[in-house]
C-alpha cells in the first residue's frame, strides 16, 4: 500500500473518531444540566486540522483513481450512488436535529428549553453538527468534488473532438 493510503485511511479514522468523540463525549444529553460551557469546541478546535487533512487527502485519493479508471460510465455510476447516498443522509441528519430539538424542550427562542438564549451551537446540540450522519455526507461531497474535477468524467471522447 503507497504511503499516501495509509496516511489517508488514519486521517479519515483520526477524523471519524474526532466526530464520534464530539458526538457522544462531548455533547451533553438533553436531560442533564451543564454549565460548564461548550468543551465541545476545544475538541473541534484541536481536531479540524485532521478533518480538513482528511478532506484533502481523500480529494486526493478520489481523484487519482478516478484519473486511473478515466471510464465516463463508471465515474457517472459514483456520482450517480454518493448522490443518492446525500438525499438519505439529508433526511437522517434533519430527523437527528428534529428530535434533538423536540428532546431539549425547543429551540433556542423557547423559554422552555433547554437551550434557551445559547444559540444554536452549544455544548447540547454539538451532535447535529458533528455526527455520523454529516461525516458520511462531508465526505461524500468531498467524493462528489473530486470525480467532478476529473476531465474525463463529462468530456467528449478524443474520438468525437
Amino acid at each position: 500500500m503507497k504511503k499516501k493510503s495509509i496516511f489517508g485511511m488514519i486521517s479519515f479514522l483520526l477524523s471519524f473518531l474526532g466526530f464520534f468523540l464530539i458526538e457522544n463525549i462531548f455533547t451533553i444529553k438533553p436531560d442533564v444540566t451543564s454549565g460548564n460551557g461548550n468543551l465541545g469546541f476545544l475538541i473541534i478546535m484541536l481536531f479540524s486540522p485532521v478533518f480538513i487533512a482528511s478532506y484533502i487527502l481523500t480529494f486526493k485519493l478520489v481523484k487519482e483513481k478516478s484519473n486511473h479508471v478515466n471510464n465516463r460510465k463508471i465515474n457517472a455510476w459514483i456520482l450517480l450512488l454518493s448522490l443518492m447516498f446525500c438525499v438519505f443522509l439529508i433526511t437522517a441528519i434533519v430527523n437527528y436535529a428534529n428530535e434533538l430539538v423536540i428532546a431539549l424542550g425547543g429551540t433556542p427562542a423557547n423559554p422552555d428549553s433547554r437551550i434557551y438564549r445559547f444559540g444554536w451551537f452549544n455544548q447540547y446540540t454539538n451532535s447535529i453538527y458533528f455526527n455520523v450522519y454529516t461525516f458520511l455526507m462531508t465526505h461524500l461531497l468531498v467524493v462528489i468534488a473530486a470525480v467532478l474535477s476529473v476531465k474525463s468524467t463529462f468530456s467528449k471522447p478524443a474520438s468525437f473532438q
